[in-house]
């Protein structure tokens, strides 16, 4: 019985010993790198924003348009998903000279960031009283609403500016042709008690350097503007800035390069890069020839894969529809998503990745390899989607300019 009793305890010193060992190699594994709330930082996705290259982008902007031609900050949607506050305070220091949102909402918010002209694309939708309190222009959109305006304008005893949109080819919002003739031959009473601030409209296909719809456009609003000679106007968005300096007028309003997106998809993008987006290997795991992979086992291993597990998924931006399609970047080198991107998280091949991202690691889907258009176009979509998907669960970082 001693005998036994002594091997048994020499038997379990030994798997002690052994578990102990496994321990520690556990311990000094790539691994703990996850072990991140030691350092405060718990995030498993990062989003950084350049905002120098959003204030080179604005310069850039501003050197394109002709002599006497301003650009308007566009920063609805949270500056295209970006932050609002950061944004506009890169802005503030280049001169921006007034603001484009699209709700009230985000008026009100916005007037708490600059003392400049705000303007609301989507034009009455909330209390007049708040646009006179806080200095806001709603963009007016029908004739019915130039005359809301106008009769508000009897009411509180002053003359208010009229931002005065008139369609020429979206037929999404502003004034049809009908309505602008009206006005027209009507002004001096629709405008009773206004002073015209702006006349502007919007190009449809300004991002197609062939189409013929831009010109065309810009001829029908060039005929309204023309009968309105001491308004300034606003035609130009990103592309059409481009474009020519015909379509430039005395606004510019450009949205999407001033993040960093191509104002001219057939050339080279003019514009620096803003945003990169970058995920963390949760696991890497092998997967045999016909084990099936991600939700509706969509997709069957033909031959021994190393996967890559990466916190990211479509509650963070990246749209479902980019499945099988999408490319992360591991050290420069691609690395496809296999299967159905869930929620949280997706799966990536890195069987080809030497070496191989560990754990904790950080995989590229927005960067220097791939910017955030390429990635649009992955996923069958645009770049302006992309940028306003980003979700809340990013560690954002903002590099100062």
């Amino acid at each position: 019985m001693r005998g036994m009793k002594y091997w048994t305890n020499r038997v379990l010193r030994f798997m002690l010993g052994s578990m102990r060992e496994q321990t520690s190699q556990v311990t000094a594994s790539p691994f703990t790198e996850m072990n991140i709330s030691a350092s405060g930082n718990t995030a498993t996705a990062r989003l950084t924003i350049d905002l120098a290259a959003v204030a080179a982008n604005y310069a850039l902007l501003q050197h394109k348009v002709v002599l006497g031609c301003q650009i308007a900050g566009i920063v609805k949607a949270d500056a295209y998903g970006l932050g609002m506050d950061q944004i506009v305070a890169v802005l503030e220091r280049a001169g921006c000279p007034r603001y484009f949102v699209a709700t009230l909402d985000e008026a009100l918010r916005l007037r708490g960031l600059t003392a400049k002209p705000v303007a609301v694309l989507g034009g009455l939708m909330g209390p007049a009283e708040d646009y006179i309190r806080h200095d806001i222009l709603p963009v007016l959109n029908s004739l019915p609403e130039i005359e809301f305006w106008r009769n508000t304008a009897r009411r509180a005893g002053n003359r208010l500016g009229a931002i005065i949109h008139c369609d020429t080819g979206m037929n999404r919002l502003g004034l049809d042709a009908d309505e602008a003739g009206l006005l027209i031959a009507k002004k001096d009473q629709y405008l009773d008690g206004l002073y015209l601030d702006l006349l502007m409209t919007h190009m449809a296909c300004a991002d197609d350097k062939t189409s013929a719809m831009t010109a065309a456009q810009c001829r029908k609003f060039r005929a309204i503007a023309d009968r309105f000679p001491d308004a300034p106007t606003s035609m130009a968005n990103s592309s059409a800035i481009f474009r020519g300096s015909v379509y430039h007028g005395t606004l510019a309003r450009p949205g999407m390069a001033l993040y960093g997106l191509n104002p001219t998809p057939e050339s080279i993008n003019p514009m620096r890069p803003v945003v990169s987006v970058e995920a963390r290997v949760l696991q890497v795991r092998t997967v045999r020839p016909g084990e099936t992979i991600g939700y509706s086992a969509s997709v069957m291993a033909e031959e021994n894969m190393r996967l890559a597990t990466v916190a990211l998924g479509y509650a963070d931006g990246l749209p479902r529809h980019g499945s099988n399609e999408v490319t992360f970047y591991w050290k420069g080198k691609p690395c496809p998503v296999v299967g159905r991107i869930s929620m949280d998280v997706v799966s990536v091949d890195v069987t080809s990745a030497k070496p191989a991202p560990l754990p904790g690691d950080w995989l590229e889907l927005i960067g220097p390899n791939q910017s955030a258009d390429q990635l649009a176009d992955a996923c069958g979509t645009i770049g302006y989607e992309i940028l306003t998907s980003l979700g809340k669960r990013y560690q954002r970082i903002y590099k100062p300019v």
